[in-house]
């Protein structure tokens, strides 16, 4: 038994309707658990440049990534299933970063007395092989951005092989 498959033809010019849709999207599906939990506040994340943003801390620190051309995730969306319940599952960090072929975790803290979450998250990551994480004051990556971003680069780097 032999099984064929017939390719079928697509609508006319259907990669420039794609395209329109694309950018034309009204709700981005970044950041999605980041909306969640700031609506539960009754706050908005704040949106730069069609992306989705906990915080102006967050904003200053993609502008520097941006001005570097180091390529960032904001707010994606991790999905690693163990234990049955998705939802327990899905992480978000706030910046996923590659640079120089390193992948890394830049964290924007706004809660000192999260250590304990925190190290959890970080440690998700890590069983997953993502071992540069690293958390900044929002304060501090509000202010200094420029140096947020070169000491991240500076470890990430050391992860290098």
């Amino acid at each position: 038994m032999s099984l064929r498959i017939k390719l079928i033809d697509g609508e006319k010019e259907w990669k420039e309707k794609v395209r329109e849709i694309i950018l034309h999207a009204q709700d981005p599906h970044q950041g999605a658990l980041t909306e969640k939990v700031v609506a539960t506040k009754g706050h908005q994340p704040m949106l730069y440049q069609e992306m989705k943003f906990g915080s102006i801390s967050e904003v200053r620190i993609a502008q520097e990534l941006a001005s570097r051309r180091v390529l960032f995730f904001p707010l994606p969306l991790a999905v690693r299933r163990e234990t049955g319940a998705s939802y327990m599952d899905r992480r978000e960090p706030d910046f996923l970063i590659c640079h120089d072929g390193v992948w890394g975790i830049l964290e924007v803290a706004f809660h000192p007395d999260r250590y304990e979450k925190d190290a959890a998250k970080d440690g998700w990551f890590k069983q997953s092989g993502i071992v540069c994480i690293h958390n900044y004051t929002a304060e501090h990556c509000f202010n200094h951005p420029s140096e947020v971003v070169d000491a991240f680069l500076h470890l990430l780097a050391q992860h290098k092989r």
